[in-house]
């Protein structure tokens, strides 16, 4: 989808050529947000190609339309709405798409973290009892004169 000459490099597409790269973008989009609401993940590997080639297209545009602002207003003005509405509507399945995502990871890491605090639990050595007769932390009491208090200058620790 990269429209490149030969000695100019990149060349900035035109608005009806950008909005269907855009609509598939976000055909893809959808799709993976239906995959996220269906817990299937492994079915984001059917387009992980065509996904990362149109949003390096779609980066190259952007960037190309950024340093030439004025390139558009050759064109009709319907075939500029148009890409402007398939623009809005790719950024709202974009903004679904990062809050699904954004969910998914801190569920994830959530319990991710549940999983290490047990095991941590579990292979902590058994509490102790100190002099006056309370349950010793082991862990806390590794350092005490760290932990209770500032480290002064020459105290061995």
């Amino acid at each position: 989808m990269t429209v490149e000459t030969e000695k100019n490099g990149p060349v900035l597409m035109g608005p009806d050529a950008l909005a269907r790269l855009i609509a598939r973008l976000s055909d893809i989009l959808e799709q993976e947000n239906k995959l996220l609401h269906e817990n299937d993940p492994e079915g984001f590997k059917a387009t992980l190609n065509e996904k990362t080639r149109l949003i390096a297209t779609y980066n190259q545009q952007m960037s190309l339309m950024k340093k030439n602002p004025d390139a558009f207003k050759s064109f009709p003005k319907p075939e500029i709405d148009h890409l402007k509405q398939t623009s809005e509507n790719f950024y709202a399945v974009l903004d679904r798409h990062f809050r699904k995502l954004s969910t998914a990871r801190t569920v994830t890491e959530g319990l991710v973290k549940s999983v290490a605090d047990e095991i941590a639990k579990k292979k902590a050595p058994p509490s102790a009892y100190t002099s006056r007769a309370a349950v010793a932390n082991p862990l806390s009491n590794r350092n005490t004169r760290a932990v209770n208090g500032a480290i002064a200058i020459n105290q061995v620790i």
